[in-house]
């Protein structure tokens, strides 16, 4: 099995991203990010799969999905309004996660195990 992080993006406009850090060997750094986008705007029954290529770090994996939902999001006019981490922060903990969304001016707080 391979080692991926759950991200979940809401924004406030009816997309839902389900965003995954890719780690296949934790001893190595290098990670991949991807992406399940659903936009009822664009279609309204299946999603999209996008990949966000192969980053130095998990780290840098997280940050290039969070830009990505950000400029997608407001490309529909909408705003990232939620983030959280279904199944807790295996490689990128919550403090490094929220110094992103703060860099971004993203004004949320970095949830992790919410309902």
């Amino acid at each position: 099995m391979i080692p991926i992080q759950e991200v979940d993006i809401y924004s406030d406009n009816g997309i839902k991203i389900s965003a995954h850090v890719v780690v296949p060997n934790p001893q190595n750094a290098i990670s991949g990010a991807e992406a399940v986008i659903y936009d009822p705007t664009f279609n309204a029954l299946y999603s999209a799969y996008h990949t966000m290529g192969q980053h130095t770090d998990p780290q840098a994996a997280f940050k290039a999905i969070i830009e990505f939902s950000k400029k997608y999001i407001e490309k529909s006019n909408g705003k990232v309004t939620r983030i959280n981490n279904p199944c807790n922060t295996e490689f990128v903990d919550s403090q490094a996660q929220q110094d992103v969304v703060d860099t971004l001016s993203l004004g949320l707080t970095v949830e992790v195990n919410a309902l």
